[in-house]
């Protein structure tokens, strides 16, 4: 690698060792590809500087003791030792399997912690009893690995986890956030939100959590409230892509593979099925012996400003997560009671672009309650009429954007200022009631607007 001959460089012509350290040492050790290399050397400004120079890299200050080179779209960091020397700092890292050394110079593996054999027997096991008390989000990273690797935890490892799962609650939120969403890129992140579950992790990120496992039970749902949530993540994650064989499936691929930020949207959507009944705790009444949940959508939006305190993300992935938790219950009511055309346009007004998302949450939501009840037929039905929804929705959206826009609207009536939105307005409700149904017709219930 070219690259890797400038540091081999570097480290002969000024006599310093420089190593390769961490997850690019492992993956290269089980034919992984590499994304990030990490080099750890006691001269490692220099290094880093020496580095970017030779590579035209643009050359980042992380911390004082780590920097970083971004070339070709690649990154390099160059670190100082965690200790006095590659052993003590090989002694300081989280786990085993990251504990290895490679000398670019000597060309040799430096292993003091049996590394390479738990990456052999493709164990996960801790370097020392204090990792997680120096930075607790090490459990998520271990499960996290767990599934990328295809390795187990150490029985040992995760009782070290148990006993310390406390400290994750001094991490910063946001390390957490960006943890969880690398762990919800699993097609079974169902299966590792019960694992965190097992050792007291979903507790200490979402405490809500805690207070749903104590409530839930009623005439529709025969389980804890926590218990539902997590199933209605699993029917999610087992089912989504039935989806993609209906009418307008190639466009529910398109929108769930969309990027919102660093996450799919699909990643986004898991976590809104997992939270969307957060409500429910400050909701519940008992009237009577009657368990009711009434208004959950509104309490579990207030729940869900207060878990954005502890855990910020993006504007656009709390929207999407907020749509769910307000919209999910209102879809169920247009089917049990109807819905005008006018009802379901100022649904699309409401949701916008999140309302595929608020369609699907709601479909596997109804559908796992529904799979342990004596349903007679509900969820066919249920199904059904959500895609109903769904094609109502892209059907809109493709007659909307292909038959008019503002611009039209400004060109045909040489107007502008808020007139122009109010007239696009009407004419995009008259084509979603196939009031309107060509381009042709579109301009002249605008020219008839003069």
């Amino acid at each position: 690698m070219m690259y890797l001959d400038i540091i081999k460089q570097y480290s002969r012509q000024n006599n310093i060792p420089i190593y390769l350290v961490g997850g690019a040492v492992r993956d290269i050790l089980i034919n992984r590809e590499v994304q990030d290399y990490d080099f750890t050397t006691s001269c490692y400004m220099e290094v880093a500087e020496y580095f970017s120079k030779n590579t035209n890299g643009k050359l980042i200050k992380l911390h004082d003791d780590v920097y970083r080179v971004v070339v070709d779209g690649m990154v390099f960091d160059f670190s100082n030792f965690k200790g006095e020397n590659i052993e003590k700092d090989l002694k300081n890292r989280d786990f085993t399997i990251n504990a290895i050394a490679y000398d670019i110079v000597n060309e040799e593996y430096i292993d003091v912690l049996g590394g390479i054999e738990d990456i052999k027997k493709k164990i996960i096991r801790h370097t020392s009893e204090n990792i997680i008390k120096d930075d607790a989000l090490r459990i998520l990273r271990a499960y996290r690995l767990k599934g990328e690797l295809g390795f187990n935890i150490d029985d040992e490892t995760i009782e070290l986890f148990n006993r310390d799962v406390e400290y994750i609650e001094v991490i910063k939120g946001e390390r957490i956030v960006d943890e969880l969403f690398k762990i919800l890129k699993f097609k079974n992140s169902y299966d590792y939100i019960q694992m965190l579950d097992d050792i007291g992790v979903i507790e200490k990120i979402f405490p809500i959590m805690k207070e749903m496992k104590r409530i839930g039970k009623c005439k529709y749902h025969l389980v804890d409230a926590y218990t539902h949530s997590t199933l209605t993540l699993k029917f999610l994650e087992d089912r989504y892509q039935e989806l993609y064989n209906t009418k307008w499936g190639y466009k529910i691929k398109e929108y769930l593979e969309e990027n919102i930020g660093t996450s799919k949207r699909l990643e986004v959507l898991k976590l809104a099925a997992f939270l969307h009944d957060i409500g429910k705790v400050k909701a519940f009444k008992d009237i009577d012996g009657k368990i009711t949940f009434k208004g959950h959508d509104v309490t579990g939006i207030d729940e869900f400003n207060s878990i954005l305190k502890r855990l910020p993300m993006s504007n656009s992935k709390a929207a999407l997560i907020k749509s769910v938790i307000k919209g999910h219950m209102r879809i169920l009511g247009l089917f049990k009671q109807g819905a005008s055309d006018k009802a379901l346009y100022k649904l699309i007004k409401d949701f916008g672009i999140n309302l595929p998302s608020v369609l699907i949450a709601s479909l596997y939501d109804v559908l796992a309650t529904r799979s342990l009840l004596d349903e007679n037929g509900e969820s066919d039905k249920y199904y059904e009429y959500v895609i109903n929804l769904m094609d109502r929705y892209y059907d809109y959206i493709n007659k909307k954007d292909s038959f008019i826009s503002g611009e039209d609207v400004c060109s045909i009536l040489n107007i502008e200022g808020p007139r122009v939105g109010e007239i696009l307005e009407r004419t995009n409700e008259l084509i979603f009631r196939n009031k309107i149904n060509s381009r042709e017709e579109a301009i002249e219930f605008i020219k008839s607007n003069k």
